[in-house]
């Protein structure tokens, strides 16, 4: 893949990325926002990461997203059209700062270890 592919946290409190081609919504996944020791901590805490993921549904969904967006690779690889552009991945949680961010750090380490260029970010957090 030529272009990186741009993996984006955010909240859905704040909107929907508009470039999006793909959205991830985290938002039933466990919320450190209502742990008072996470709430001020963000998805780039390992405590918050671990505490996301601590639910087997939650492994189990994350999971699903990245055998989803293995298949939506393959298919972008075989999409010939003049209007192809690099793919957008926006993975969104309520305030976009602990369970979006947690996700999306999975997304892109997991799409680098496919052998795709990734570009990170975290929308809320910058």
């Amino acid at each position: 893949m030529q272009e990186p592919i741009t993996v984006m946290s955010f909240g859905f409190l704040y909107g929907v990325p508009q470039d999006a081609d793909t959205v991830i919504d985290t938002r039933g996944m466990k919320n450190p926002f209502y742990e008072p020791s996470l709430r001020d901590k963000t998805g780039l805490d390992p405590e918050v990461q671990a505490y996301v993921l601590s639910e087997e549904t939650g492994r189990a969904y994350l999971a699903s997203i990245l055998e989803m967006l293995r298949l939506r690779l393959a298919l972008y690889e075989r999409w010939d059209s003049p209007n192809k552009k690099p793919l957008m991945i926006a993975v969104g949680c309520s305030g976009g700062r602990h369970r979006s961010v947690t996700v999306a750090l999975r997304v892109r380490q997991a799409l680098e270890q496919w052998g795709c260029s990734v570009k990170l970010i975290h929308r809320e957090l910058e």
